[in-house]
């Protein structure tokens, strides 16, 4: 085999390695969950510009990310996080009642989970990405999960998808995916659609 044709497997190889390091670096910084808003805009920023094509170090922006990110990512993540726990309390209350009033509130709550779901996986990026306030970037978030719908059902799918990994394949794959590759893989999911979402206003920013 030449060296043509074994670079790109090397390069392969080498990228996955980082990525698997970043992973780890990612579950580090999360540990003291209050900063899990600023881990994921971090993440974001750095898998959105590989993304982009602008490949480079990942660790280390990453690290340089999570104080930049640190104030924004923290009061959305505080926003989204107090928002989600209600619509958790209220999904394990209301089905439980077994009346059709309570199975109408139900539907609605379920479908208030997806647009806060949907609300999430954009606003993180938002701040990764752009300079914003948090409840302006979570109103962004909103305005683009809207108005690109099919972009946000693809990523609701793949949440489904994920959801079906870890409820049906084996204990000790899961286990073995998640330090791995269970958090940076799913955003670079996400990022490949984000990032056709983001070009227009990616090139507004640059103007």
């Amino acid at each position: 085999m030449n060296a043509g044709k074994l670079n790109p497997i090397v390069e392969s190889v080498n990228t996955l390695f980082n990525y698997a390091i970043l992973n780890l670096v990612f579950l580090f910084t999360c540990l003291p969950v209050i900063t899990i808003g600023t881990s994921i805009s971090s993440l974001y920023y750095v898998v959105l510009k590989e993304a982009n094509g602008q490949s480079g170090y990942l660790v280390r922006p990453y690290l340089r990310e999570l104080k930049r990110n640190f104030k924004n990512g923290t009061a959305a993540f505080l926003i989204l996080f107090g928002t989600g726990a209600v619509l958790v309390f209220n999904l394990l209350f209301w089905p439980v009642q077994g009346n059709a009033f309570s199975s109408a509130i139900t539907g609605v709550l379920v479908v208030l989970a997806a647009v806060w779901l949907a609300v999430s996986h954009y606003t993180f990026p938002l701040i990764g990405r752009f300079v914003n306030t948090p409840l302006r970037s979570i109103k962004n978030a909103w305005g683009l999960a809207l108005a690109n719908w099919r972009q946000t059902l693809v990523m609701l799918l793949m949440d489904v998808g994920i959801v079906g990994f870890y409820l049906f394949f084996p204990l000790k794959m899961v286990l073995l995916f998640v330090p791995l590759a269970g958090f940076v893989l799913p955003v670079c999911w996400r990022s490949k659609v984000l990032v056709k979402v983001f070009a227009p206003y990616e090139v507004e920013a640059a103007e």
